[in-house]
């Protein structure tokens, strides 16, 4: 068995169909369909369904897709790993994140751009804690700062600090979470960041009450100038993102304080080199 030919299904297997994969993989269709077909006599086992147009897997064909694809992800993860070796300070590290880029962050990837010149930094964002560590658990991120990260196979969670959070209520509203008991409580989906969520249900339970249910948090500005600002929810915000001129919208620090903690998450097994250079900057007392 070769990794061109776990490529070759793996392609056909994503676009249902020969001629595409070859087009996608830069290569003519006869020599896809030999080497797949050569796989499927190696493996004894028909993985594609071929009696119509289009390339369907087999039953068969699933259940071998998975461990297809983690194959070629340790693949992808060993030549990653050989690459670093070899460039020293140069090559690509992917860093994803769930928190805002607030300045202690930004001063830790200040630090590596100056130990590393050569270093590239792609950084991509999302509001979904979860999504983060899926995509660094798929090997597709090398790094990803996430707030209050859940249990992830094949990752793990470095914590670096706890930030603290600042209610966002209504100009007017007494500023205290009991008395924000009968008005509803944006935040983030549960799926998507479960640890934010079940720790500020916990906080509304200590004070009294079980928070109602308000608008899915998404983009922070529109939420405060729209929904909080005409009183029809709360919030809560990291102090370091505290927008300033927010004259509908108080900002309060809750009584007892609500933290919640920032983490940088790595691969559980031979982090990057970069990566581990990362984690050093943001865990330095000022960022880096």
């Amino acid at each position: 068995m070769e990794i061109r030919q776990l490529r070759y299904f793996v392609t056909v297997a994503d676009h249902e169909h020969f001629g595409r994969a070859a087009e996608a993989l830069h290569i003519v269709q006869p020599a896809v369909s030999k080497q797949v077909a050569r796989l499927e006599r190696e493996l004894g086992l028909t993985l594609f369904d071929r009696s119509h147009r289009r390339a369907r897997l087999t039953p068969d064909g699933h259940a071998f897709l998975t461990h297809a694809r983690r194959a070629l992800r340790a693949v992808d993860r060993a030549v990653a790993a050989a690459a670093d070796i070899a460039a020293g300070d140069t090559g690509l590290l992917r860093i994803g994140s769930s928190l805002v880029f607030t300045p202690r962050v930004e001063a830790a990837l200040a630090a590596v751009r100056t130990a590393h010149p050569g270093i590239t930094l792609r950084l991509t964002s999302s509001a979904s804690t979860t999504d983060q560590l899926a995509a660094l658990a798929a090997n597709d991120l090398d790094a990803a700062f996430v707030a209050a990260p859940p249990d992830t196979p094949g990752v793990r969670a470095h914590h670096l600090w706890d930030e603290p959070l600042l209610l966002a209520v209504p100009a007017g509203t007494t500023g205290t979470l009991a008395a924000l008991a009968d008005l509803p409580l944006a935040r983030p989906a549960r799926a998507a960041n479960p640890g934010v969520h079940d720790l500020l249900t916990a906080a509304c339970r200590a004070a009294g009450f079980t928070p109602r249910t308000g608008p899915v948090l998404t983009r922070v500005q529109d939420l405060l100038a729209g929904p909080v600002a005409s009183g029809e929810c709360w919030t809560v915000l990291p102090a370091g993102l505290a927008p300033p001129d927010l004259t509908a919208v108080a900002l309060v620090e809750p009584d007892p304080p609500i933290h919640v903690p920032a983490a940088l998450a790595l691969p559980d097994s031979a982090p990057r080199a970069a990566a581990l250079s990362l984690l050093a900057a943001a865990q330095a007392p000022n960022g880096g």
